[in-house]
């Protein structure tokens, strides 16, 4: 016997009510389960999944986000089990006012403008007075051998940029040696000139040294240190390459479309598949925020070598196309 159309819309809403009861009943098992969190001022999925030992993509996961984007009074679950987890205290923060070493011929300021004296006044409360201070390992001076110049048929979905930094030239040297008026304008089975390189003279040169143990950065000239910086190197999941490497390219602002982040002062370092891993400072999250802000002297990048505002734009204003970068464990 065939149902009435309104016993049809009864059994409707009934299916209706009881998908809406099974619902809830799965979020009051989440919220029972889980560790619920409201979102604070100045938070951001990864710096919570650090103060709850979890990663910031489990949360997403958890909670349903298509995107990294939170807002203040949100409240997220925490995918830990509530009864074992008690509030989960500020992680350990690495010093991070660190004035740059100035090598005695340089009279030029220090980009934050503080000197030794302010700095140390103005960090008491912060860091300990019996901090060690990192010892510096001179790297082995690293000579580029030169390169003779070829050509290079491109492919689809290359660019001019992806071109440069394979090869460790720079886009205007192509764009010179191709008279292209247009650098974006190339296209697939074009062949480009690839300008060669002249090495670099071990005697008189800019060396870069991440200690990813110390976290921390030194530059030298010269053999000489100039530059040492606080550093955050690449977390465990996504950690920073060892090896000996060099800067493929500068950018004033690079953009990670990954993570939708923007990294300034970007120097380029090595490519990891089809993602290039470099040196900047902290990154600016959508909101305007810097993500990993307070992290400094601690492993948390996605790869990168991560430094303070005023050191990376030191570091970018002074180091070169083709400088080295030895990356230590």
């Amino acid at each position: 016997m065939r149902s009435s159309p309104v016993l049809s819309i009864r059994r409707g809403v009934l299916a209706m009510l009881f998908a809406a009861l099974a619902g809830a009943l799965v979020w009051q098992s989440a919220l029972a389960d889980n560790v619920i969190y409201v979102v604070q001022t100045g938070d951001d999925l990864y710096r919570i999944g650090l103060k709850y030992g979890i990663s910031w993509t489990a949360i997403m996961s958890a909670n349903g986000l298509a995107s990294t984007t939170i807002y203040v009074g949100e409240q997220l679950v925490i995918p830990v089990d509530a009864s074992t987890v008690a509030t989960p205290a500020a992680p350990t923060v690495a010093p991070t006012a660190t004035a740059p070493v100035v090598a005695p011929t340089d009279t030029s300021t220090p980009a934050d403008t503080s000197t030794p004296t302010d700095a140390a006044t103005a960090a008491p409360t912060t860091a300990p007075t019996d901090t060690p201070v990192p010892t510096p390992v001179a790297p082995t001076p690293v000579a580029v051998s030169p390169v003779p110049a070829t050509t290079y048929v491109v492919r689809t979905g290359d660019t001019l940029f992806h071109i440069a930094s394979q090869f460790g030239v720079s886009v205007a040297d192509i764009a010179a040696a191709n008279s292209l008026a247009n650098t974006s304008m190339i296209y697939a089975g074009q062949t480009l000139t690839l300008p060669g390189t002249s090495g670099v003279d071990p005697g008189s040169t800019k060396e870069i040294l991440v200690s990813i143990s110390q976290q921390h950065l030194y530059a030298y000239e010269n053999g000489a240190l100039v530059y040492s910086f606080v550093a955050s190197t690449g977390e465990p999941a996504s950690p920073t390459w060892a090896g000996t490497f060099s800067v493929l390219d500068k950018i004033p602002d690079a953009y990670g479309g990954n993570w939708n982040i923007w990294m300034p002062n970007w120097l380029g370092i090595y490519w990891a598949g089809n993602l290039e891993d470099g040196i900047h400072a902290l990154p600016i999250l959508p909101n305007g925020q810097r993500l990993w802000a307070g992290y400094l002297g601690t492993p948390v990048s996605y790869g990168c070598v991560i430094l303070s505002v005023a050191d990376a734009q030191t570091l970018y204003d002074w180091a070169d196309i083709g400088t080295p970068v030895i990356i230590q464990p």
